[in-house]
C-alpha cells in the first residue's frame, strides 16, 4: 500500500504566537492609539508598528511599560467613553418623546404597504429574469455598421 512520506501539520504556533507591545504613535487605521499596551502578531509589529519608532516591544511588564504614555491612553479612553455615554443619553430622551405605540389599524395598514412593496420587488425580479431574446428583433430591424445585407 501507499504510505505518505510527508505529513502536513498545521502551524498552530504561527497562528497563536503574539508579542506584547506599547504603541508610541497613533495608528487609527489599525485602531491602535498612543500609550496602548496590546498583543499583536510579530509580523505586524515588524512591518507596520516598529517602523519609524511607532511601537516598542515589552519584555517585562513592570519595567518596560512607559507609565506616562499608559496614563495618557487611559485618560483618552475615559474621555471617549464619557462623550459616547453622554451622546447616548441625549439620544434616548429625544427618541422617547416623539414615539407612541401603534394602533391595530396602523399596524394593518403598515402590513399592507409592506406587502405591496414586496410584490413590486418580486415583479421587478421577474421582469429581469424574462429579459432574453425578443421575438420582434430581426436582422431587418437591427442596423450594424459595416454590415450590408
Amino acid at each position: 500500500m501507499f504510505q505518505p512520506t510527508r505529513i502536513c501539520l498545521s502551524a498552530l504556533s504561527k497562528r497563536t504566537k503574539r508579542v506584547q507591545v506599547q504603541v508610541l504613535k497613533d495608528f487609527p487605521m489599525f485602531n491602535l492609539y498612543k500609550g496602548q499596551v496590546t498583543k499583536v502578531k510579530p509580523s505586524f509589529m515588524r512591518n507596520y508598528l516598529h517602523n519609524n519608532n511607532g511601537a516598542k516591544y515589552i519584555l517585562d511588564e513592570t519595567s518596560d511599560v512607559d507609565p506616562i504614555l499608559l496614563k495618557q491612553f487611559q485618560e483618552r479612553k475615559f474621555t471617549v467613553n464619557e462623550t459616547s455615554a453622554s451622546n447616548v443619553k441625549k439620544q434616548i430622551p429625544h427618541a422617547a418623546k416623539g414615539t407612541h405605540p401603534l394602533t391595530k389599524e396602523e399596524l394593518q395598514e403598515l402590513g399592507k404597504i409592506i406587502d405591496k412593496k414586496q410584490m413590486s420587488v418580486e415583479a421587478e425580479k421577474a421582469k429581469k429574469e424574462n429579459i432574453g431574446l425578443d421575438s420582434d428583433v430581426t436582422l431587418e430591424n437591427v442596423k450594424i455598421p459595416g454590415l450590408d445585407l
